[in-house]
């Protein structure tokens, strides 16, 4: 789709980013991930408590998008689940133990990027141990990714902790040499901002001559975002340190909205699932404001489910909103088969495309 080969970087995390590889692939561009690493929840949780390392979810997720051949039996097995071990992906389970055996997380995502042929690379955005905590726009503050995934509240700022983490040098090498930074799509508070809360990170995305874009997600991320119109997802990225560092914010609008119900209900079926395994284990309470890590209240559960989700609202004024924070909005059709959350890869493939070009 370009004229030359493009060095791209993709920033984000969760479901999200490897939806964007495809397109960068579609591109023939040269990738490298840039992978948030404060997710503390499911098989990616357990290991990064029991063995004390980052996370290795989402960095396993790029891995397989990259794969020479996504789809051979070896880029799949790096996704296959254990149910009988703590439903453990094979791939973190490696992951780690590479970390273990060959002295560091970052040699051990380089052996995996040889073992499945990558065609880019993947960078955690930070190698230090980092928590993820927020306030939510009733003031409630809740400590944990997993627990402001699936809170109850729409969340106004998120924070790391520690504030000052180590930026990973080669995350930020990789987003100065780029032509082309996308941001997104992906959860905004939980995947894609606890990259730019690394100084590093930011700094690099300021100082780089790449095109910088931000790509809106198209529905609701399940209570974080509940509600937020495209124009405020774009405020609440520029509030989180990204004021001027933006050039470009892709919009989706359909003349007919996807149909989402069936996505809202089996994720809300897996989050009080959580919930109540969570409670079984610790005091069920909200005080002082403070919600306690790990835990979801019967009340936030109830309130959630009542939450309105749906397709991100990208009207004429939200659209003259983000034309007043950033130089260029493109508004496309991303509507994609499958997962109404997913954006069509070559839709979007073509989007960044007439951007860089």
């Amino acid at each position: 789709m370009c004229a030359r080969q493009i060095r791209a970087v993709s920033i984000g995390g969760g479901t999200g980013q490897p939806k964007l590889i495809n397109a960068l692939r579609l591109m023939g561009a040269h990738i490298d991930s840039v992978v948030a690493m404060a997710d503390d929840g499911g098989s990616t949780g357990l290991l990064r408590e029991r063995e004390h390392v980052v996370p290795p979810g989402d960095i396993r997720k790029c891995l397989s998008a990259l794969a020479a051949d996504p789809e051979a039996p070896l880029a799949r097995a790096f996704a296959h689940r254990f149910p009988s071990i703590d439903d453990h992906a094979l791939g973190n389970l490696l992951l780690v133990a590479l970390a273990k055996e060959g002295g560091s997380f970052t040699d051990a995502i380089r052996m995996c990027e040889e073992l499945l042929g990558c065609i880019g690379h993947v960078h955690p955005s930070t190698l230090e141990l980092v928590s993820l905590s927020g306030r939510t726009h009733y003031g409630a503050i809740v400590h944990g990714q997993a627990q402001i995934s699936y809170g109850s509240n729409t969340f106004s700022e998120v924070w790391l902790e520690p504030q000052n983490a180590e930026v990973n040098q080669a995350a930020a090498d990789a987003i100065m040499t780029a032509d082309l930074v996308v941001l997104g799509p992906g959860s905004l508070f939980t995947s894609i901002i606890p990259n730019v809360l690394v100084d590093g990170i930011r700094e690099a995305l300021f100082a780089t001559h790449a095109e910088r874009v931000f790509v809106c997600p198209k529905i609701d991320s399940l209570g974080e975002t509940s509600g937020m119109s495209a124009a405020d997802h774009v405020e609440t990225l520029l509030r989180h340190g990204l004021e001027g560092a933006i050039d470009t914010v892709l919009v989706h609008r359909a003349e007919t909205p996807e149909f989402v119900y069936p996505y809202q209900k089996r994720a809300w079926e897996c989050a009080v699932v959580k919930a109540a395994a969570a409670a079984a284990s610790a005091n069920d309470h909200v005080s002082n404001g403070e919600a306690a890590s790990g835990v979801l209240s019967a009340g936030a559960i109830a309130a959630a489910k009542d939450a309105p989700f749906g397709p991100i609202r990208a009207n004429d004024e939200d659209l003259e909103r983000i034309q007043a924070m950033v130089p260029r909005v493109l508004v496309r059709d991303f509507t994609a088969g499958g997962s109404p959350a997913a954006h069509d890869a070559g839709c979007l493939a073509a989007a960044l495309a007439e951007v860089v070009s």
